[in-house]
């Protein structure tokens, strides 16, 4: 039995995903749609996919796995207009960076024979220099030795949840299970602040009387905290993620405030000694995490019972890891 995915736009994580599924391609047939010529042209170029259409229904009609790869903006519209063409069964997963309204409207839209689980993915560590965005940055292992967050539906079968379980770790990562409120918590902190902070950043130099000289010098430092606008579809899915996510931004906002005021009154007694403290700590930490994200070191990451199998270890005769004495 040959699994059917359909990959619903082909940017840097949907290419990367049938990038990473191509070496298992006679057990997936890859199907993919995009509306960006230059995405459809890419994934032609570098088998990303098997086969490419032009409409979503006919996509998604034959399809075990639905991968919703998506702005944000995007789901609501695409999850109504493929609601009907759905087969029995079908298992719906989303890689947008928000799961609490990607679930409402699951609920709303999907079949009851439909099945949801939400995937955050976590890029491996030797791509986060990458400045650019969409297909011509992915790549197949993309997803290697990071973990994967899944957020699974309330009525989503036991057989549909392995079978996610088992679709990240053919990505090479590692499932780490959240409930969905939980996982935008810790999304509003490391990806909608960080584009919270450019947005105020790029307001506060455009809006400037001196942007028109100073724009001359802006260099590096400036070019890398604002490179998050490089994207196409960030504007409208900032503007999605903030209204869907008001409590955590505000409250991200109100603790920004916080922090700003106080380096601003320490700026304004002339404490150099205690804002040299505040920053040699801030760059310990920043140090810290980056070299435990580099080997994935998470040592308080659950780990997943994957001693039965779901249907696409069961095909591709894959078992995920190996258990040691320690794990037992």
């Amino acid at each position: 039995m040959k699994i059917q995915l359909a990959i619903l736009g082909l940017g840097q994580i949907g290419s990367s995903v049938g990038m990473a599924l191509a070496k298992y391609k006679e057990n997936i047939h890859r199907v993919g749609h995009d509306k960006s010529r230059k995405a459809v042209n890419f994934a032609k170029e570098n088998d990303v996919v098997d086969k490419i259409t032009l409409t979503l229904s006919n996509a998604v009609k034959d399809a075990d796995i639905i991968l919703l790869a998506l702005p944000l903006q995007e789901i609501q519209p695409v999850l109504e207009h493929i609601a009907l063409d759905l087969k029995e069964g079908a298992l719906v997963i989303d890689t947008a960076p928000l799961k609490v309204p990607v679930l409402g409207w699951i609920e709303e839209t999907l079949p009851q024979r439909a099945n949801y689980v939400g995937f955050t993915p976590v890029i491996k560590a030797a791509y986060l220099e990458e400045w650019k965005y969409g297909p011509e940055v992915a790549h197949a292992d993309l997803f290697e030795n990071s973990l994967m967050g899944l957020v699974s539906g309330r009525k989503t079968t036991e057989k549909s949840i392995n079978m996610a379980i088992n679709f990240a770790q053919l990505l090479g990562a590692t499932p780490y299970f959240s409930d969905a409120a939980e996982m935008d918590g810790l999304m509003s902190t490391t990806h909608l602040l960080p584009q919270l902070l450019a947005a105020s950043l790029l307001k506060i130099s455009l809006d400037s009387p001196g942007w028109r000289e100073a724009r001359k010098f802006a260099g590096k430092i400036y070019s890398q905290l604002t490179n998050s606008f490089g994207q196409d579809d960030l504007p409208g899915e900032l503007a999605s993620a903030v209204i869907n996510n008001q409590e955590n931004t505000i409250r991200l906002i109100n603790d920004l405030i916080r922090s700003l005021i106080d380096i601003r009154d320490l700026t304004e007694t002339s404490d150099q000694e205690k804002l040299d403290e505040i920053f040699t700590k801030l760059q310990q930490g920043r140090d810290l995490w980056l070299a435990d994200r580099r080997e994935n070191r998470w040592i308080e990451t659950p780990k997943i019972d994957v001693s039965r199998p779901g249907i696409l270890s069961q095909l591709l005769g894959f078992r995920g890891p190996k258990t040691t004495p320690e794990d037992k």
